[in-house]
């Protein structure tokens, strides 16, 4: 008897179905840690803290990088256990507004999940989704004299009608005294791999004491290309940016941003605008 081949679309179907059913199981799963794990950080009695004026400036320092919006930050901060952020704004390159939310616990000193949603990028439509992954800090400044880490998320705001995004990042960051630089290179792709995208963000920011910082925010992604020939139907954006100064102020274990400059994105034509943000973080 003659055996039955799936055929292409079939086997396309099936994957999307499996791929469908393990992020929703991912997410589940990552979701409940970080509850598990904000429960315990924040049950758990803090050590006594030194509240000189040294000390506060160091830890408004450690934690202001935890708190940028969309980039994974190579810091490790061992007096964190966990971190909530939320940001929100109007992007003016696609006319909507935008908004995100993460939460990070550290399960060990090196290693954290990532959870949490944000808006998707298409022009005029505004959409949450959520996200999640894990962080791997792989060598830190005072003994490797870099911090560097890589990490892995799920994004289900990017490319939202195709099952969501993989993405795979490498994090390096370094303290020069007040000054901190930080770099993200991302590579990512849908889970049927016909698209790829790539993005790199740099990162300045100085400690200006008594809880103040000042940096720049910069960031690049690109398509690397594609072989879906319905991705103009989704009007999935094929170039995007920003860049602009930001402004920070951290009190105890709060933070408080806001972001102003420019914006671009490219789905058929290139548009650019104003994006303008503002948020809050806490650690624990």
């Amino acid at each position: 008897m003659r055996a039955l081949v799936p055929g292409k679309g079939d086997a396309m179907h099936l994957n999307s179905l499996f791929a469908g059913r393990y992020h929703r199981r991912f997410l589940t799963v990552s979701a409940a840690l970080v509850a598990i794990g904000l429960t315990t950080a924040t049950a758990e009695e803090l050590p006594k803290m030194d509240v000189s004026r040294e000390a506060v400036d160091d830890l408004a320092q450690a934690q202001a990088p935890h708190f940028l919006p969309g980039s994974i930050t190579a810091e490790m901060d061992q007096a964190t256990s966990a971190v909530g952020t939320g940001w929100a704004g109007y992007n003016g390159a696609t006319d909507t507004p935008v908004f995100s939310s993460t939460a990070e616990v550290w399960l060990v000193p090196r290693f954290s999940l990532l959870a949490g949603f944000g808006t998707t990028p298409q022009p005029g439509k505004v959409s949450a989704r959520a996200q999640g992954g894990a962080r791997l800090l792989v060598l830190d400044q005072r003994h490797h004299g870099v911090n560097a880490g890589v990490g892995f998320l799920y994004r289900q705001d990017r490319f939202a009608n195709e099952e969501g995004m993989l993405e795979w990042s490498a994090m390096v960051s370094r303290h020069f005294g007040a000054t901190l630089v930080l770099a993200n290179l991302v590579y990512a792709q849908d889970g049927e791999g016909d698209d790829r995208e790539g993005e790199i963000r740099l990162v300045g920011m100085q400690d200006l004491k008594r809880g103040f910082h000042v940096g720049l925010d910069n960031r690049l992604r690109k398509s690397l290309g594609s072989s879906d020939p319905h991705r103009a139907q989704h009007a999935n954006p094929v170039f995007e940016f920003n860049a602009g100064p930001m402004l920070a102020y951290t009190i105890s274990r709060w933070s408080f941003m806001m972001e102003a400059g420019i914006s671009g994105q490219k789905v058929d034509q290139l548009r650019t605008g104003t994006l303008v943000l503002g948020g809050v973080g806490a650690s624990f």
